[in-house]
């Protein structure tokens, strides 16, 4: 039986995924250090370190918490005091990539050779939107789009709670109902519960004191910078992602697939009654309208959205030319045909003037950290690049999803001698 889930909490796991934590990796014939991302702690790579610690002969791993919420260099000098040694690997997911590259900046035999995991190596826009309103705007928008079909009411829909919204299916996974107050502790969580706020907001913004202080510092030893890409549509797949421990990203496409298929319904109701009822006909339509924001938000919008909000998404102006006849016909093509210089007769029929236009461009990303970001690009700090292909921010912590990357790593990468950790 498929799990579902409603608005509310869709975007209160939206959002508490924000942060999210981390994954990590295997050493030599040594062993591993493993470094949790923003918000986790000694479980949270627990899954992936305890699969290859009973496969591979990983020695004396460490797998610790570290502080998250004061910054970069704060979570580094943990990290720095605690791991590293002769053969070591360390790999670190998200921000605990970022604190494993510091730690080498002070200290470049800290291990024999890093991998990071999605970590924003320049850092994160989603850390920024936080901060300056974009995340917040995004919420409150969803939210406002999603109510405004149940705040006007239809000619049959599922049952609708006044202040609260429409119960989409009862018993679910993430809950039962949606609605607008649920934005402010959604924001709040982002904000609160998973440290960004203070420094580490300030460090992981990108273009922040602390990301152009580091951008052209580097070390020379092995690195392997690990990349997801996940597939359209990202939003809706870190939402499946992060429902629960065992949920999948398919089921956070299925969940806003119902919505949209729920709103689409009720949306083709009010446009049959406008033409049954004539006199009420614009009646119909208005709250026709109303029910198709929501069911807009849920198959697209909410996904271009969520690019803004991680910045996985640019715009470009393209500069041009438009021209326009203002000539009859009969005088453009029968007149100046008939003159000696037909091209300029036309000429003076022709007014051109500059247009503009906004292509938009989407970044790759794992749904939190772009593509760029996670492989540092114009950074000094540079390694071997490894595409996870169809891998959102979360999966890189489930071994089921990142075990093809994870064993391509284990068994040499792009550097036998420091990376493999034979079976």
């Amino acid at each position: 039986m498929k799990s579902t889930v409603t608005i509310p909490q869709l975007f209160t796991i939206i959002i508490g995924f924000m942060v999210v934590p981390d994954i990590s990796c295997s050493a030599q014939s040594h062993g591993v250090d493993w470094v949790h991302g923003l918000g986790g702690n000694n479980t949270s790579l627990q899954q992936v370190a305890t699969f290859y610690e009973s496969s591979r002969p990983i020695l004396t791993p460490t797998r610790l918490s570290y502080p998250t919420g004061d910054g970069i260099t704060s979570m580094a000098n943990m990290v720095r005091w605690n791991t590293g040694g002769a053969g070591r690997i360390g790999i670190g997911h998200s921000m605990g990539g970022t604190a494993i590259r510091q730690t080498t900046l002070w200290n470049n035999t800290q291990w024999s050779g890093v991998v990071t995991l999605g970590s924003p190596l320049r850092g994160a826009t989603i850390a920024a939107s936080g901060v300056n309103g974009t995340n917040a705007a995004f919420v409150d928008n969803g939210m406002n789009r999603m109510m405004a079909g149940p705040g006007v009411g239809a000619g049959s829909a599922p049952p609708i709670y006044p202040g609260l919204g429409l119960q989409l299916k009862p018993a679910s996974i993430l809950g039962e109902l949606f609605s607008k107050w649920l934005a402010g502790i959604i924001n709040d969580k982002l904000m609160s519960k998973f440290g960004l706020t203070g420094q580490t907001a300030s460090d992981l913004a990108p273009g922040s004191t602390y990301q152009n202080d580091v951008v052209n510092q580097n070390v020379d030893f092995p690195k392997i910078f690990v990349w997801g890409n996940e597939s359209y549509p990202v939003l809706w797949r870190l939402v499946g992602t992060y429902a629960g421990e065992n949920t999948t990203d398919d089921e956070g496409v299925n969940i806003a697939s119902d919505v949209a298929n729920i709103y689409n319904t009720i949306s083709n109701g009010e446009e049959a009654m406008s033409w049954i009822n004539i006199g009420a006909h614009g009646f119909h339509q208005w709250r026709k309208g109303k029910w198709e924001e929501g069911r807009n938000l849920a198959n697209t919008d909410s996904n271009v959205g969520w690019q803004t909000v991680i910045g996985a998404q640019w715009t470009e102006t393209v500069m041009g030319t438009y021209w326009e006849n203002t000539c009859s016909e009969e005088h453009y093509y029968n007149y100046c045909d008939q003159q000696s210089d037909p091209e300029l007769c036309r000429s003076y029929c022709i007014i051109t003037y500059p247009v503009a236009w906004t292509v938009y461009h989407e970044t790759p990303s794992d749904g939190v950290v772009t593509s760029q970001s996670a492989q540092n690009q114009g950074g000094a700090w540079q390694g071997f690049p490894r595409e996870a292909q169809n891998i959102n921010h979360g999966e890189l912590k489930r071994i089921d999803r990142v075990q093809p990357t994870m064993n391509w790593v284990l068994d040499g990468g792009n550097n036998p001698t420091v990376f493999r950790i034979s079976y």
